[in-house]
């Protein structure tokens, strides 16, 4: 695995350097399409703002203490040789800036062992995405000041570190073909675009959103993975949104999704009216109130109904569960806090809790109300939570 990771650092760097081969672009873009975790990391570290930093963080480091620091660890390893050739290859390669960015997303994100204190508190995230447009550039959002950038449409976008605004064009602007660009969130992020039609969207961490700049066929279609709650502006033209287990319609209304993958995806309507279709043609139209949920085990549909607030909160800086597994209520915390927990024993995840909380407090206070009930044991250690029952 980690032969495997230096060798992607490698394509990245090269990739970087305008240097990557034509085999090396064919790699290099099938791993980008193995998953959305890959593309957004991919997207993070070409990203100009994060290479500044990454460039500023080399030149301050000390090389000196820090190989110090590696061949002591490295004499604890019985692989010494073929970790220090790796070391040195990557070294006199120049991959400092995607090898440090890319090993600390993949497997170490704060590392115990390190010449800087490490944080003691896991924190909550904050606004931040990638904007990919059209012709393949990438504009990192995180504390992105007031800007704006023209598309080859003629649209202009208004962006900053929060939100970003199509501003739309006369209709005798708008080219026939649409131009189409894509939002991703990372892990950890949150972030809030108005389309051109005047559609609201707020994207939660490890989400992606693919749009047109422009509407200009039929109906109005977005592409989401991930969770994202749609204020839909009214109009003729009907609103789809794709993702990997169901399709939704509306003329105009709100409605909150969640389509991670390898989860059931949910479409929880807060008021108007939407239709749900699954890849097999199952549909249904759901009233305020109401859930449509797909297993995507079996591609059913159930349709129930639900307290909308429990899944919205979010987008109102709250995080709010009733009486919801441990489990589940953990995976969307992850996601918020960039964090990783590990459960002692089987019985920790069908624990079953509710809560009330700030969305931008750090993690602390949840952990608190999870120990008041005597129910779990947890152990903070970095980004690393431990979770046992109490017998």
């Amino acid at each position: 695995m980690i032969k495997h990771d230096f060798y992607i650092a490698r394509l990245i760097a090269r990739h970087l350097a305008g240097e990557a081969t034509e085999t090396e672009k064919e790699e290099l873009a099938k791993w980008r399409n193995e998953s959305p975790q890959h593309e957004s990391l991919f997207l993070q570290i070409c990203c100009k703002e994060h290479i500044r930093h990454k460039l500023q963080q080399r030149k301050d480091f000390d090389t000196q203490q820090g190989w110090e620091e590696m061949n002591k660890t490295i004499s604890r390893n019985q692989l010494k040789r073929r970790i220090r050739n790796a070391c040195r290859h990557v070294a006199i390669l120049a991959l400092p800036i995607a090898m440090s960015i890319f090993l600390a997303y993949r497997h170490n994100p704060h590392p115990t062992q390190t010449a800087v204190p490490a944080i003691e508190h896991i924190l909550p995230g904050g606004k931040k995405a990638i904007l990919t447009l059209d012709n393949g550039q990438t504009i990192c959002l995180h504390g992105k000041p007031d800007t704006k950038v023209q598309e080859k449409d003629g649209t202009t976008i208004q962006m900053d570190s929060a939100a970003m605004n199509y501003q739309p064009i006369p209709q005798r602007n708008v080219t026939i073909k649409e131009v189409y660009n894509r939002i991703d969130i990372p892990r950890g992020g949150e972030y809030k675009l108005t389309l051109s039609d005047g559609t609201k969207i707020y994207l939660n961490s490890m989400s992606s959103l693919r749009y047109p700049v422009q509407f200009t066929q039929d109906t109005r279609q977005v592409e989401l993975q991930g969770e994202g709650y749609f204020e839909v502006s009214k109009s003729e033209k009907p609103f789809l949104v794709k993702t990997n287990g169901m399709q939704i319609e509306v003329l105009g209304t709100t409605f909150n999704i969640s389509a991670y993958p390898d989860e059931p995806s949910q479409a929880t309507l807060v008021n108007g009216s939407i239709k749900v279709t699954t890849p097999y043609g199952n549909s249904r139209l759901l009233k305020p109130s109401e859930q449509a949920c797909v297993n995507p085990q079996d591609n059913t549909l159930e349709v129930h109904e639900v307290n909308t607030d429990f899944h919205t909160s979010w987008i109102h800086g709250k995080i709010n569960f009733k009486d919801q597994r441990l489990e589940d209520i953990m995976k969307s915390l992850t996601r918020w806090y960039d964090m990783q927990v590990v459960y002692k024993d089987e019985a920790a995840k069908n624990a079953r809790f509710g809560c009330y909380v700030d969305r931008y407090d750090e993690i602390t206070p949840f952990v608190n109300l999870l120990e008041k009930t005597g129910k779990v044991s947890i152990t903070i250690k970095g980004k690393n939570i431990s979770i046992s029952t109490n017998n």
